[in-house]
């Protein structure tokens, strides 16, 4: 068998959390072949300060709000993101 067919038990699907901050929902995917889980997006965004609060709380660089996107399948739409230096 080769080592890029599925078990069983393997899924295609990375595991998803969601995790509840101030403003929003930041979420992780979850990868078996690495440790750990990485930031992939946002979802309910309704306060970007908030959430860039939650990022800096966690570690995790601020540009993510400006890199990394919004994932709500609800609206569809992305909320307006705050304003960086340098942008126009």
């Amino acid at each position: 068998m080769s080592t890029n067919e599925l078990t069983e038990h393997e899924s295609i699907e990375h595991e998803r959390t969601r995790v509840p901050v101030a403003g929003g929902v930041l979420v992780y995917e979850s990868r078996p072949d690495e440790v750990g889980r990485e930031l992939i997006g946002f979802e309910e965004v309704d306060d970007w300060d908030g959430v860039r609060s939650a990022l800096v709380a966690r570690g995790v660089g601020v540009g993510a709000i400006h890199h990394l996107p919004v994932l709500d399948e609800r609206t569809r739409r992305e909320p307006s993101r705050p304003y960086s230096p340098g942008q126009s």
